[in-house]
């Protein structure tokens, strides 16, 4: 496998904006499909059209370099067009979840300053524009690119998609299809910088407000990582049913897509037999995702029948999977190399990513090398020293893939990123002597139990082998004598149960007895955030309610 970090590719695209790579990559793949959606196929060369034509009708608006788009879509070719054109002329995309509520898109349109809103009208039965009349209910009364709206002085334009009924809303349609203005758009496009702010990826928020992690146009270094990683090449299909307003969908996907060739299929949401049918259909050639997405794949009745032949790689991220889940996903999808990554929002997306020759071994324990030219260190939690090999700490990186910073927020980042640039992830891994870094679990998961260190992530990790246990969260809650002992969340699968001693039983002489949870409750679903993160504050304060704690 040839060497991700110097490869020619990622030189090439040193000192190139989004922008400019999207351009180099119309030329090279003019006639090669890249955007492909239930009623589109679009070229590299059609796409770059429709995206000089809105890029100029942006401009139109009084958009500049520095002006900030929110992006209220799901995945789609408006999506992508929007994201590209605001990237050409310098402007800065803020993606929205599609899953968030009226309290929590208001939040960030507010702080994220943005001067547009594009949104769509009706998704998965919501309707945005009425959402979006109930944080600003003056908005009805105005006009087009007259906007003054007092919860969001800075808002001044909304682009709608099959938004009618909104006389607001300038029509997206009718701006992609207005020819360019070509002297308007060079001089724009030519003024845009490296180093310019591309885009503030706000985190899930589990805990008080999300926070506006920004990057500059250099992501596309490490995206593209993410693809040669893969062995993606020009002409593969690539599946898209990550979310693209996530860093995952973005970086993991469309962007890769896009500097190596590839076509990006598009699939607006999630469903398991949707996927197949896409897969199959399409002649997918690599796709990733949590264990989520592969368990529903593998137990889709009709997946015997279906051709999967095309299909060569795949990623997989979020938590470790037992090996012969991990086998059987292999099998049953007809993946050659399954890879294991682990990344955040702040480290730009993969820190680290699974060679194509690394045995299962380790790729089913999530233990891969470091992808790219980040540095990771390993810090004691307790006594602040590096740790040695296989040692656990938390892991700090520090290079060009760490973010530039919360937006608005000093004090968040300063608690962040430390003067000499080390990220401080907040989780907890070890590194072997060959440089293959697992991660334990975060660090303020971690609890003590008479005075020794607990990581949930363990006790997990051997609980959900239990022939009854689909899922599984671990906390802790406080103790008189231990200060704190676990308490586990467990999912069942249809038609099983457990109790706690036949937990206790399942591990012994596999978990330290401090180890073992003294606490079980059985619930039908354990609380995630809307990107499938498991809530883990939320599964404390309900333990202690349980226990009458609070």
């Amino acid at each position: 496998m040839k060497n991700i970090l110097n490869h020619p590719v990622v030189d090439q695209l040193n000192d190139t904006t989004m922008g400019q790579a999207l351009r180099r990559s119309a030329s090279a793949y003019s006639d090669y499909s890249f955007f492909k959606t239930a009623d589109d196929d679009v070229t590299f060369a059609d796409f770059d059209q429709k995206v000089d034509q809105f890029s100029s009708a942006l401009l139109n608006l009084g958009i500049e370099r520095g002006d900030h788009v929110a992006v209220w879509l799901g995945n789609s070719l408006e999506w992508a067009l929007s994201f590209f054109s605001c990237a050409r002329i310098g402007a800065v995309v803020i993606p929205i979840n599609t899953r968030y509520t009226e309290s929590e898109a208001a939040y960030i349109i507010k702080q994220s300053d943005s001067k547009v809103l594009i949104l769509t009208g009706t998704l998965f039965k919501i309707n945005f524009p009425k959402l979006l009349e109930s944080m600003a209910p003056e908005i009805v009364k105005q006009e087009p690119g007259h906007l003054i709206l007092e919860n969001f002085p800075s808002l001044k334009h909304i682009i709608g998609i099959q938004v009618e009924e909104a006389a607001y809303a300038h029509d997206f349609d009718r701006m992609v299809s207005t020819p360019h203005e070509h002297a308007l758009l060079a001089q724009a496009e030519q003024s845009v910088r490296t180093d310019d702010l591309l885009i503030i990826c706000y985190t899930s928020g589990t805990t008080g407000h999300p926070k506006g992690v920004m990057h500059h146009h250099g992501v596309i270094k490490q995206a593209t990582r993410v693809g040669l990683a893969l062995d993606l090449k020009a002409g593969d299909r690539l599946l898209g049913h990550m979310p693209l307003y996530h860093v995952a969908g973005l970086y993991m996907g469309l962007i890769p897509a896009m500097t190596l060739g590839a076509c990006f299929i598009n699939m607006p949401h999630w469903d398991g037999a949707q996927a197949l049918d896409l897969i199959e259909r399409e002649e997918v050639t690599t796709f990733g995702g949590i264990p989520t997405h592969f368990v529903d794949l593998v137990n889709d009745p009709t997946l015997p029948e279906r051709d999967l032949s095309r299909i060569r790689n795949g990623w997989i991220g979020g938590a470790p999977v037992m090996r012969s889940t991990f086998e059987r996903f292999k099998k049953l999808l007809n993946i050659n190399q399954l890879m294991s990554t682990y990344g955040m929002t702040e480290n730009t997306i993969s820190t680290t990513f699974n060679r194509l020759d690394d045995p299962i071994e380790r790729c089913c324990l999530n233990q891969a090398p470091i992808l790219g030219p980040t540095e990771i260190v390993l810090i004691d939690p307790t006594s602040g020293k590096v740790c040695g090999p296989n040692e656990i700490g938390e892991v700090w990186c520090r290079g060009e893939t760490v973010m530039l910073g919360y937006y608005k927020n000093p004090q968040a980042t300063q608690d962040t990123v430390d003067a000499e640039g080390w990220l401080k992830t907040g989780d907890l891994g070890c590194m072997d002597k060959e440089g293959y870094l697992s991660i334990t679990g975060r660090l303020k998961e971690m609890f003590k139990s008479g005075g020794t260190n607990v990581y949930p992530a363990e006790i997990e990790q051997h609980l959900v082998k239990h022939q009854a246990i689909k899922m599984v969260a671990v906390v802790g809650v406080p103790d008189e004598r231990l200060s704190e002992v676990g308490f586990a969340f467990v999912e069942c699968y249809e038609g099983h149960s457990v109790t706690l001693p036949e937990l206790r039983d399942f591990c012994q002489n596999a978990l330290a007895t401090y180890k073992v949870p003294r606490y079980l409750k059985i619930v039908t679903a354990i609380p995630r955030t809307s990107t499938g993160k498991i809530q883990k504050g939320a599964l404390t304060e309900l333990a202690k309610q349980d226990l009458n704690l609070t």
